[in-house]
This record gives structure tokens, C-alpha cells and sequence, in this order.
């Protein structure tokens, strides 16, 4: 007969008897750059889903609103919510287009026609309408006509990325 002393367990925490308690391997997502130095000031595409959205876990994703965010490394579209990451999907496509030197000439000239005319009066100058018109130029869309996946479009300024999600 083995007689097992309890008062060892109970009087000594866990942390007494497993010093090293086990741990993920891999960075969590708190640790990964694009989380914790945090996001740009300059808004994302917010898309309207109204699918519930589920994967091969049966983990899903209710319909709400979400941010349309594009990875720095270009390579993942990230769905986001009050500022936390609901889910990731990969970039099958991506179209960046380049900005010609003829339109990035006249900007400069109208840039330089607006200083010159509000020159003496700077304060009647309008502001800079740049970001204005690349956050008019965004979009995020979601297209359920094919019967296996969803098709997420992103555009954002001159980078479109598109992504396909598995039903």
C-alpha cells in the first residue's frame, strides 16, 4: 500500500513544481510589428459583409463592418475590428499601378500655381485636396456569385488586391 502525501500540492503553488509551464512556439499576435507599432493615421476601406463568414475550425465571423487592411508585406488582407484582428486572408492578385511622371508634374504645377495666386494671403489658400482624393478613391467589396468561395476586392490609392475565401 503507497500512501500519497497531499499537503505537498497544497501547500506549494504549481508554479513551485512546474517552474517552465509550456508556451507556443512562434510569435503570438501581439508580438508581429504590424500589431504592436500599431496602424498609420491614414483610414482603410471599410466593407459592409453581410455573410456569415466560416472556416474549416468552424470558427466564424458574424456580418458586421470591417476594415479592409492590406499587409506592409503585401501578402494578406486583414479583416478589422475596433482595432483588433478578426481574420486574415491571403492576396492572390495584386495590381499596383505607378503614378506617371506627367501627372506628378502637373500636380507640382498646380501646387505651385495655388502658392504663387495666395502667395500674399495664405491663409484664403485652400488646403491640400491629395489625401482627401486618395481616401475618395478606396473601396473594399465582397462578391458571393460563385458557389465554392467569396471574392474580396481591395483598393486602396493606386493598390488593388484581390483575395478569394473558401464557403
Amino acid at each position: 500500500m503507497i500512501a500519497i502525501d497531499c499537503n505537498l500540492i497544497a501547500l506549494n503553488s504549481p508554479e513551485d513544481i512546474l517552474p517552465y509551464p509550456a508556451t507556443k512556439s512562434g510569435l503570438l499576435d501581439e508580438d508581429k510589428g504590424y500589431i504592436k507599432f500599431g496602424y498609420p493615421a491614414s483610414s482603410y476601406p471599410v466593407l459592409n459583409m453581410p455573410y456569415i463568414l466560416e472556416d474549416f475550425e468552424g470558427n466564424n465571423i458574424p456580418p458586421g463592418f470591417y476594415e479592409i487592411v492590406l499587409s506592409p508585406n503585401r501578402q494578406t488582407l486583414y479583416f478589422v475590428q475596433s482595432n483588433q484582428i478578426k481574420a486574415s486572408v491571403p492576396v492572390s492578385k495584386l495590381v499596383e499601378k505607378m503614378v506617371s511622371e506627367q501627372e506628378e508634374r502637373e500636380r507640382v504645377k498646380e501646387q505651385e500655381k495655388l502658392y504663387k495666386k495666395y502667395k500674399n494671403n495664405p491663409r484664403k489658400r485652400p488646403r491640400d485636396q491629395t489625401e482627401r482624393k486618395r481616401q475618395a478613391d478606396m473601396s473594399a467589396s465582397i462578391d458571393a456569385r460563385n458557389e465554392e468561395y467569396y471574392i474580396l476586392k481591395y483598393k486602396n490609392g493606386n493598390i488593388e488586391a484581390t483575395g478569394y475565401i473558401l464557403k
